[in-house]
């Protein structure tokens, strides 16, 4: 017989109630709230560390090179393409006479000897998926290999892709003092005032303005990366015609950091990448707030969206002669 003694009378255990449920559940879901934040941070800070890493590794290779070579490893190598100062090369230069750009030749650098012995150096080295088909029949397959030590972790599509993230800085300064663009194209511009660009051959010692205040390399995320058939290709260096000279494994230093001149604005991680000119005019990452930036003197530095312009063309040039931000 049942006893007030010993409680409740036996039978199964009480149910949770439908309110009790959503209490539970609308706590979960707030902690899983509070907590994703913070995760999705701290992956960001891991990649961000990532991609700071790899672009030491290619700086230090870059001044290996530099040891070894006397000056750096040039942007991209044309025969018979000249550059004067800030010239632009003779409108009679094509893209036939293409040859390896930087990317290629520091490959024995970072502990990439294998790949580069695939690459055929006297051959014909072309730009995109599009052209890669006229390239040397070595350098057809070995322009298109995947190279992960080039890629950022934050770019949503760069993983298993054969474009770079990593682009070596060719100079900079405002878009309309440009001295070599496109005739009927003018958004594409190619700058030679920084350290690696056509033909170039700087040594470190050509960087008067100082190491510690001169970019070296950059992050990108403005490659070619939904166009089909013209994707980017992280071995692919200059082309040159009359109405399309531009670079796609170098950019100078014109718009500002994650400001590109796109009237749609900056890509963002769902953007359809197909603008062509953009990749060597603008730096950026899917990084919050800048991108990394590699300096001669092989530091790695995160520089901000809200860097001053003047500031940020006036770092991508060796020798202006002027303080960092121009002149006073």
């Amino acid at each position: 017989m049942f006893s007030p003694r010993h409680g409740r009378p036996p039978g199964p255990p009480r149910a949770f109630t439908l309110i009790e449920l959503l209490v539970v559940i609308a706590i979960i879901a707030i902690l899983i709230g509070l907590l994703l934040p913070a995760v999705q941070k701290v992956r960001e800070a891991a990649a961000r560390t990532t991609c700071s890493n790899k672009m030491k590794q290619i700086a230090l290779a870059m001044h290996t090179a530099h040891d070894s070579l006397t000056y750096f490893p040039s942007g991209a190598l044309v025969p018979g393409a000249t550059v004067s100062g800030q010239g632009c090369p003779k409108q009679s230069d094509v893209d036939t006479n293409n040859r390896a750009p930087w990317s290629v030749t520091v490959l024995p650098y970072i502990e990439q000897g294998a790949l580069y012995a695939t690459f055929n150096l006297d051959g014909l080295f072309d730009i995109n998926n599009q052209t890669v088909s006229r390239a040397d029949a070595k350098n057809k397959v070995a322009q298109v290999v995947p190279m992960p030590s080039y890629q950022c972790p934050s770019d949503p599509r760069a993983a298993g892709s054969n474009r770079s993230n990593y682009l070596a800085v060719a100079g900079g300064g405002p878009a309309d003092a440009c001295p070599c663009k496109g005739v009927s194209s003018s958004n594409f511009i190619m700058y030679t005032n920084g350290i690696t660009y056509l033909n170039s051959r700087t040594k470190i010692t050509d960087v008067t303005d100082g190491s510690s205040n001169t970019y070296l390399l950059a992050e990108s995320k403005y490659q070619v990366a939904d166009r089909a058939g013209k994707e980017s290709l992280w071995s692919g260096g200059i082309y040159l015609q009359e109405n399309y000279r531009y670079y796609i494994s170098m950019a100078g230093a014109v718009e500002g950091i994650n400001k590109p001149y796109l009237a749609a604005g900056d890509y963002t991680g769902a953007t359809q990448r197909t603008d062509e000119p953009v990749i060597g005019r603008t730096f950026g990452s899917f990084h919050t707030g800048g991108c990394n930036v590699a300096f001669a003197d092989g530091s790695i530095r995160f520089m901000p969206n809200t860097l001053d312009l003047a500031t940020h063309q006036t770092l991508a040039t060796i020798s202006d002669g002027l303080p960092v931000g121009g002149a006073p």
